[in-house]
């Protein structure tokens, strides 16, 4: 076994708020006249905010454009979770026992730079990960593995000696067919949709790490 690898998924991962992406784009989504519900919403966490944008007008968004409804929906996003920021039960205790283990962390995610700096210099998560991909570092978003591969590439460490930590069904197939193993949190997705979709565990809690052996 070489260098080992933990990959964090950022939104529904790392910190639990799904909820306030979900008002963000429900209120975009109704400007622009096609109101999302939350199951779809929910659904295509994990892919881009162009997806998202293609979806909800119905055809292709330019460069500019989609930088500036990102921007836009992005924003309103960081509004609603400023307030409510926060870590998740255990994590704090998670990153540091990694850290003592030696094992190197990466955040990989679809999210644009200015919500990635929102939530690390906001829960002061710099010093923890050695790697960060956001949405500029790759082109194909999850279920296709790019992303990850990028982290283990960035990390050093063989995609067979890297864990994922995700929360979406489209993260859960792109760590598997990244070759790496997967550990899902139940913030945004039920465990039998994450089981079905292949996660090697399934926690409520990252307080129940504690309680198994780490992958």
């Amino acid at each position: 076994m070489g260098r080992r690898g933990y990959i964090f998924d950022m939104d529904g991962t790392l910190v639990d708020n799904v909820q306030y992406h979900v008002k963000a784009w429900k209120a975009f989504s109704r400007k622009y006249g096609n109101e999302l519900s939350e199951d779809k919403i929910v659904g295509w966490m994990g892919m881009t905010n162009r997806i998202y944008q293609e979806r909800i007008l119905g055809r292709s968004v330019g460069d500019e454009e989609s930088l500036r409804m990102s921007e836009e929906k992005e924003s309103k996003y960081r509004e609603l979770f400023s307030a409510h920021m926060r870590l998740p039960d255990g994590l704090r205790a998670l990153l540091d026992r990694v850290r003592d283990a030696g094992i190197v962390c990466a955040v990989a995610t679809g999210a644009p730079a200015s919500n990635v700096n929102f939530i690390m210099d906001g829960l002061s998560l710099r010093d923890d990960f050695k790697a960060v991909v956001d949405e500029t570092k790759y082109t194909k978003c999850k279920p296709d593995p790019e992303c990850f591969l990028t982290a283990a590439k960035m990390l050093g460490c063989d995609p067979s000696d890297c864990v994922v930590f995700e929360d979406a069904v489209p993260g859960v197939m792109a760590g598997k067919a990244a070759g790496m193993k997967v550990v899902c949190v139940t913030f945004t997705r039920p465990r039998e949709v994450l089981v079905d979709a292949g996660a090697d565990m399934v926690v409520d809690s990252y307080l129940e790490l504690f309680e198994k052996e780490l992958p």
